[in-house]
């Protein structure tokens, strides 16, 4: 069963993770990636999902959003008075598909795995 990295390895990729997503133009904290990352080792720890199963951890992240009520929106300097849709949707898999991704890479520059982060 994977074991969570370390604190201080998660709380460093957070805002990598959020800074690599913010240049491929999506927007998202720190503390959203740290939602989804504890989202997706909780459900690695009690071996809900297996590590490898991609479709089912996004599905279950964005389950687990549904759940708490947890929305994105558009960014402030993106509103306008054009009659725009400006209200908050529910989280889109693609976002936490790139989370995931970007988590992917970060541990694997740390020399980390998913089946054993030790």
């Amino acid at each position: 069963m994977p074991t969570r990295p370390k604190a201080s390895l998660l709380e460093e990729s957070q805002d990598w993770i959020a800074e690599m997503l913010s240049e491929d133009g999506i927007m998202v904290t720190g503390a959203f990636v740290e939602l989804v990352q504890n989202f997706e080792w909780d459900a690695l720890e009690a071996d809900q999902i297996g590590p490898d199963d991609r479709a089912s951890m996004v599905q279950h992240i964005i389950d687990r959003c549904a759940a708490e009520n947890i929305q994105v929106g558009p960014m402030p300097s993106t509103l306008s008075t054009d009659g725009g849709d400006i209200q908050p949707k529910p989280v889109p898999p693609q976002i936490v598909e790139q989370v995931l991704s970007w988590e992917d890479e970060f541990l694997g520059l740390a020399g980390i795995s998913r089946r054993n982060p030790e």
